[in-house]
């Protein structure tokens, strides 16, 4: 059987730990029940690195069985690992999935949320990676609530890919423990207007997009991990680009408009050791397929 995840970019500027979007790379899996065993590969996007073990993909599965399952697994995958753009959501979503197929019960977006975040520690990039599309997750009692929907088809993201990589919880040790309130209100305001830009609720212009893709909760803290990164968005938002911080970093997001892209491709060039990744917005999240053993008659 064959699992496919999408990559995701989150926060997105102004929405920290609350707003994420599907990309259209992602990983695949596939697995067979028996003899454990493991083998990975990388389509080679981003920097260098070590090829993961299968701990978190079992530990996901895990979750849903209550026990680790005895699977051979084969994972392919173009996400780059370290660059913000949730290599490690979608290594979870696949094994929450495993845990559904293995169980031979449907995925529930939902209910696989709620087991999966406290491996991932935040559900801004796990949303999406398992519902697809763009999602804002508001954290409840019991639980969590995802709103979702399809972006604007007029907002193309494109992503910078950087040389260097940085840790989740390396960036996080970077944030205060409190903000000013000026600050807060500030990037509410914008979280709000990107939502409201993204779902095509107000027509989304690139002016828009750059006003609400600014941030004050997160990026200026981290800025001294990433300094490549901090001077690379500071100069494409000088030059009116939308463009934030994807994730924790160091990979940049930006939001353009389709047909409205010159600037950005100009400023771009500008740029030296950025990769630049053209991609689509991925719908489907997370899925199982069965292969198709052909008809008969």
């Amino acid at each position: 059987m064959l699992i496919k995840v999408p990559a995701s970019t989150s926060n997105l500027g102004p929405g920290f730990d609350c707003l994420g979007a599907a990309l259209s790379i992602g990983l695949e899996l596939r697995f067979t029940e028996g003899e454990a065993s493991w083998t990975y590969e990388h389509g080679g996007l981003g920097p260098v690195h070590e090829p993961p073990d299968a701990s978190l993909v079992l530990s996901a599965a895990a979750r849903v069985l209550g026990e680790t399952p005895s699977v051979a697994l084969q994972m392919s995958s173009e996400i780059p690992m370290g660059c913000g753009l949730g290599s490690s959501a979608s290594a979870i979503a696949a094994g929450l999935l495993l845990g559904c197929a293995v169980d031979g019960r449907e995925p529930d977006p939902e209910e696989l949320l709620v087991l999966g975040t406290p491996l991932e520690g935040h559900a801004d990039n796990l949303a999406p990676a398992l519902f697809g599309g763009v999602t804002l997750v508001l954290p409840g009692f019991d639980g969590f609530d995802v709103l979702r929907f399809e972006p604007d088809p007029s907002i193309v993201p494109v992503i910078l890919l950087p040389q260097v990589t940085l840790s989740t919880s390396e960036a996080r040790r970077a944030l205060p423990d409190h903000v000013e309130r000026v600050d807060a209100v500030k990037n509410i305001a914008r979280a709000s207007g990107l939502v409201a830009l993204l779902s095509g609720t107000t027509q989304p212009t690139n002016d828009l997009l750059h006003e609400c893709t600014e941030d004050l909760l997160h990026q200026p803290y981290r800025a001294p991990l990433m300094p490549e990164t901090a001077a690379a968005i500071e100069q494409l938002r000088a030059a009116g680009v939308p463009a934030a911080v994807s994730g924790a970093g160091p990979s940049i997001v930006c939001l353009l408009i389709r047909g409205e892209e010159s600037t950005a491709r100009t400023e771009f060039k500008a740029l030296d050791g950025w990769q630049v990744l053209d991609l689509l917005w991925n719908l489907d999240g997370a899925r199982i397929e069965v292969p198709d053993v052909g008809q008969s008659g």
